[in-house]
């Protein structure tokens, strides 16, 4: 091929890479899309938190999860982390999970269980799968809300 021919070839395949990577999502991190709902699963004590659902967007074998307090608003300080778990093992693939009850294959980081969720305490969910990571911030409801 002559020295035209290249060039026109390359303009074409420009042509049509750039949009292909500018207009899809083919070549962009994937996100792990989460979200919080509250069930009254059970008749809470007054001021206490509901009981919290995570739920996924799709099926995801996690490896490792972690609930943490949101710090005040001007706070320089990293949030207390009141719920971490790690991979251990094999685990089911999971669409969401009851706060305090860990999905299969997840087992607690210090040998601790989940620390109770205070009514109105902002908090942040961060989960992972691999390199897939996602998380979402909810405000714990109480029992009379």
């Amino acid at each position: 091929m002559d020295r035209k021919t290249w060039g026109i070839t390359l303009l074409l395949v420009a042509a049509v890479a750039v949009p292909m990577y500018r207009l899809t999502d083919w070549f962009s991190h994937k996100a792990i899309q989460v979200s919080v709902s509250f069930r009254p699963l059970r008749q809470a004590d007054p001021g206490a938190a509901l009981p919290v659902v995570v739920g996924l967007d799709q099926d995801y074998e996690l490896s490792s999860l972690v609930v943490s307090e949101v710090p005040p608003e001007k706070s320089t300080a990293n949030g207390r982390v009141v719920w971490r778990l790690e991979k251990q093992g094999k685990g089911a693939p999971t669409r969401g999970f009851l706060y305090g009850q860990p999905p299969e294959g997840l087992q607690p980081a210090a040998k601790s269980p989940a620390e109770p969720l205070k009514a109105g305490a902002s908090y942040v969910v961060e989960v992972a799968s691999g390199k897939v990571r996602g998380s979402t911030v909810f405000q714990a409801r109480g029992s009379e809300e």
